[in-house]
């Protein structure tokens, strides 16, 4: 039976956009379905690295905000939450290692540079919903009954796409674990970050803390098993406190330490603003992860945060949402018949990079000296901030290295 769309996807993120476009420049015919109107405000730093710029389909000049080529790099010593400035790392390249963007509008821009795409016939629709109500999987099609203004609808396609991020509901209806209230797939983690826009003219003479008001911050003081950050924007620093690693002995523990309260606390300490009387809206978000043993099946491929693709060692998620997008899309265009097989191979490299940072990321939240140690080297330094830039092509020499440097 013919339909109307070669493919739907659920989610018009960057992760659900990099496979649109990269389906309708092919010839195919996509409708993207997403609960909220563009642009929409998304809690997220926002620091688009080198691998990111290289992975997207255009250029987002337009809508870059700052470019940064250092990062400083802040523990505290001994038991104590606050940075020891006089053991911070500043790491610098002569080339950009990050772009700063605002999130709202970065999405906003990848929707409507993905609306444009098309070729041969191709195409890429956008339609609102309220609700996924339920999803059917056949041999040969997927049908996805949607809440829309007008009433429920029922939308069938020969393959799915579910990139309805971490609070989605494509992961449980396609896993078989929403029947249970609150279920997730057994290799799926999250981790969970909060975060605040503070603009340059409400800022003091002199930060508190010494940092620099442009300064490229991630700052392994306050919170256990992730980092506080300030992420210099065009008109407003970008700060927030995450949790990405889980302890030792719970795996949810870490994310309760991540409060409003710590928030404001930490936006004191560094940036000598109170948040309160500064009327600030703090907002929060729940990261994918435990995507490295995400096992594509059947007609319903999960990329980006559905797929717990974040990556737990830097909380770093547009990446790994454009490059499984774009990795579902050439699954699809290249074996309609065995479209879980080859989502899977193309697939395999990012869950590979994971694998390693899941590793990585255990070891150094559980004794961030070590790490610190390893980037006194310069070789290291400069091998850990291109891993950080361009993706981990040398992890195991890199693994190697560390393993020296202990």
């Amino acid at each position: 039976m013919p339909h109307d769309y070669d493919v739907l996807i659920a989610g018009a993120g960057p992760a659900g956009c990099a496979a649109a476009f990269d389906l309708a420049e092919a010839g195919r015919r996509v409708l993207l379905l997403d609960k909220r109107h563009f642009p929409r405000h998304k809690a997220c730093a926002c620091g688009l690295t080198r691998k990111t710029l290289a992975a997207l389909r255009y250029p987002v000049d337009a809508i870059t905000e700052r470019v940064c080529e250092e990062i400083v790099l802040q523990r505290a010593s001994g038991a104590q939450t606050v940075a020891d400035k006089t053991k911070e790392l500043r790491v610098r390249s002569d080339q950009p290692i990050a772009a700063m963007a605002v999130r709202e509008r970065f999405d906003a821009y990848c929707l409507e540079q993905t609306l444009r795409a098309g070729h041969k016939g191709g195409s890429v629709a956008l339609r609102k919903i309220e609700n996924i109500l339920k999803l059917e999987e056949r041999a040969d099609s997927v049908s996805l009954t949607v809440m829309t203004g007008e009433g429920p609808i029922t939308l069938e396609a020969p393959v799915v796409i579910g990139a309805d991020g971490s609070n989605g509901q494509m992961r449980r209806l396609s896993t078989g674990s929403a029947s249970v209230t609150g279920q997730e797939p057994e290799w799926y983690t999250r981790g969970f970050a909060l975060e605040a826009m503070v603009p340059y003219a409400s800022l003091p003479a002199e930060l508190p803390q010494g940092d620099a008001p442009l300064d490229l911050v991630f700052d392994f003081a306050p919170i256990p098993g992730g980092y506080g950050w300030l992420f210099p924007k065009g008109d407003h620093i970008n700060i927030g406190v995450g949790a990405f690693a889980p302890s030792e002995t719970d795996s949810t523990d870490n994310l309760g330490l991540v409060t409003r309260r710590l928030l404001a606390e930490y936006t004191q300490c560094k940036l000598g603003v109170d948040l309160t009387a500064l009327g600030a809206e703090i907002t929060g978000q729940y990261l994918g992860m435990g995507g490295d043993r995400y096992q594509p099946k059947g007609r319903v491929l999960l990329v980006g945060d559905a797929a717990g693709l974040v990556d737990p060692l830097t909380g770093e998620g547009i990446h790994s949402a454009l490059v499984s997008g774009q990795a579902a899309a050439a699954a699809i265009l290249g074996a309609p018949h065995a479209i879980a097989e080859a989502y899977a191979h193309h697939l395999e490299p990012l869950q590979q990079t994971l694998r390693f940072s899941r590793r990585a990321a255990k070891a150094f939240y559980r004794e961030p000296e070590r790490g610190f140690r390893v980037m006194r080297w310069p070789m290291l330094r400069r091998m850990v901030l291109k891993t950080y830039a361009d993706g981990l092509g040398g992890t195991g020499l890199l693994a190697k290295f560390a393993k020296l440097a202990s």
